[in-house]
């Protein structure tokens, strides 16, 4: 009877043990608990990429062909692709799934994938790796991922690839910006109804043809217009942002207060404004020719939102290159590259989303701009900047192509790091505070305003920035150069970059920009330590591990024969 008992309860204590590891599963399958002991943080994902996470209604499947023979550092970035796939898959559930694919191999599947990264226009890229014996292999290497839904495929291209950067800080790069990639993707792939923005025209602003290369760039996020609103604030009322592109004559007042109420709605708006009037094209016609103001009207308004467009021109010993013909006259033309110091290639700020990883940006005939009045209510942040060794020309500018036969010496640029583009966030006054509403104004629907609700703009003093290059631009088949491409050395500059990622900044109201400042610090060995200390480390790797076996084997029989031994 005693011993029933005592089964009985055994019974019933294994039970209740069974019952309770059945409740901790069901509770741990139910939440996500995650413990991230890393610096940075490199595991942890943002709130709102785990909202949105949790909040997908639709299957996205992803294919990535970082995969097969890599070498290190592209190995590490495909395992950091996958490690951020399967956190991905904790919050989004059975709505995501992946798989790696090598892109190498002799399977069809690898040969439709090659054949479709050519229609989008991926290239490989080329890796060179030295061999022991000191030859050089190279390998095709397809740095992509294509995010799939439905009928609807997305491309990501996973690889920064910063000039001037190492292979080893380029690859940090693009760990660093793995989850902004691939959540952009899904939210393009997922959205229902694409956002609106809209370029200005009327005023002489570039036409489509000169910023079809970014506007092309843009319709994969928006629904780009063209229009001009006239003398209607209402017009311009369900456009997310305005781009205002190298504006070339006039604004009447309704149409600024047009601008200015839209403003003041909440309206985000993108300034690309040439000071002066002088452009490369009036150069070829005539060798040379003079900068000076081009009054378009805007000075005050841009005034009254806290920034002043200087009517100088800057110089920069960091510059882009044009060609140049060397040959003597009476001869067949020979074009040499040589460095143009009114097209200055402009820093970005490191620490902003708008410009994080983003290449120099190519300007031409640049101006500066100064911050004004001492409005509370906004913060400026400089986006773009000179190098250490620049200057201001005042006006009037002469300005020659027989200058590029001059070698800029530093001493002669003594200004260092000129702001050229700024973006402004806050509660902005309106231009025409105190001042009557301009004849002729359509605008009965909208209530004026004085005071803007919480907005932004971008101001850059370039209008080049945004055009890209067109050849045979009266042909039926005109030839785009894409923007920020220069075909003297075939580099490609950020322009589209940062033009892409300022719109996109403007028009973000949850903060999914500020996932571009992931920053993951790049912890690389000492190479001299590694050369002179490589036996002893290995010695140590080696030996530790096998000292634990033997005094493990040395101690445990002792301890046992201590223990259960025999008095």
């Amino acid at each position: 009877m005693f011993g029933k008992s005592n089964k009985q309860k055994d019974l019933i204590h294994f039970g209740l043990l069974l019952a309770l590891v059945v409740l901790v599963n069901l509770l741990a399958s139910s939440v996500v608990l995650r413990l991230d002991l890393t610096e940075e943080k490199r595991f942890t994902l943002a709130d709102i990429t785990t909202d949105f996470l949790s909040e997908m209604d639709q299957p996205v499947f992803a294919s990535v062909y970082l995969s097969g023979d890599l070498n290190v550092g592209f190995s590490r970035l495909s395992q950091s692709v996958e490690d951020k796939l399967d956190e991905f898959g904790v919050y989004a559930g059975s709505n995501l799934d992946y798989r790696f694919i090598d892109p190498n191999d002799s399977s069809d599947e690898s040969k439709r994938a090659t054949e479709q990264f050519k229609e989008l226009g991926l290239e490989p890229v080329p890796v060179y790796e030295a061999k022991e014996d000191g030859s050089r292999s190279r390998s095709l290497v397809y740095p992509y991922l294509i995010l799939q839904s439905g009928d609807t495929e997305i491309a990501v291209n996973l690889l920064e690839n910063m000039p001037g950067q190492s292979g080893a800080e380029n690859l940090n790069a693009s760990v660093e910006a793995l989850e902004f990639k691939l959540i952009d993707a899904a939210r393009r792939l997922l959205i229902d109804e694409m956002p609106r923005i809209a370029f200005l025209e009327g005023h002489g602003e570039y036409d489509e043809i000169d910023v079809v290369d970014i506007t092309d760039a843009l319709s994969r996020y928006y629904q780009v217009d063209r229009g001009n609103p006239g003398n209607s604030p209402e017009m311009l009322a369900p456009y997310e942002a305005l781009i205002i592109a190298g504006p070339k004559k006039e604004f009447a007042e309704d149409e600024k207060y047009a601008i200015d109420q839209y403003i003041m709605h909440g309206g985000r708006v993108l300034w690309l404004i040439d000071a002066l009037g002088v452009t490369m094209d009036s150069l070829q016609h005539s060798m040379q020719t003079v900068g000076l103001p081009m009054d378009i009207n805007l000075d005050d308004q841009l005034f009254r939102y806290g920034f002043r467009i200087n009517p100088v021109l800057v110089q920069d010993v960091q510059s882009g290159m044009i060609p140049v013909n060397v040959a003597p006259a009476g001869q067949s033309s020979q074009f040499v590259p040589m460095p143009w110091t009114y097209s200055p290639l402009l820093n970005t700020n490191s620490g902003h989303p708008v410009t994080r990883n983003v290449n120099v940006v190519r300007g031409e005939f640049v101006s500066s701009i100064d911050t004004v009045g001492g409005d509370l209510n906004t913060t400026k942040t400089p986006l773009l900047r000179t190098s250490r060794y620049s200057r201001e020309m005042e006006v009037p500018v002469y300005i020659s192509l027989a200058q590029v036969e001059e070698q800029p010496a530093r001493e002669n640029f003594p200004q260092s790091h000129i702001p050229v583009a700024y973006l402004s966030e806050g509660a902005f006054t309106s231009a025409f505070l105190n001042r009557p509403v301009p004849p002729g104004v359509n605008g009965a629907g909208l209530e004026r305003r004085d005071r803007s609700v919480p907005t932004r703009m971008i101001v850059v003093a370039d209008g080049e920035i945004i055009r890209n290059e067109v050849h045979r631009r009266e042909s039926a088949n005109p030839g785009i150069v894409p923007l920020g491409y220069d075909e003297v050395t075939r580099q490609t500059f950020g322009n589209k970059q940062f033009i892409l990622n300022a719109v996109n900044y403007l028009t973000d109201e949850e903060g999914w920009m500020n996932l571009r400042t992931r920053n993951y610090r790049l912890r690389l060995l000492d190479r001299d330590k590694v050369a002179n200390e490589a036996g002893f480390w290995k010695a140590i790797n080696m030996g530790i591990p096998v000292l634990f076996v033997l005094l493990a084997g040395l101690l445990v029989p002792l301890w046992r024969k201590r223990r259960y031994g025999k008095e």
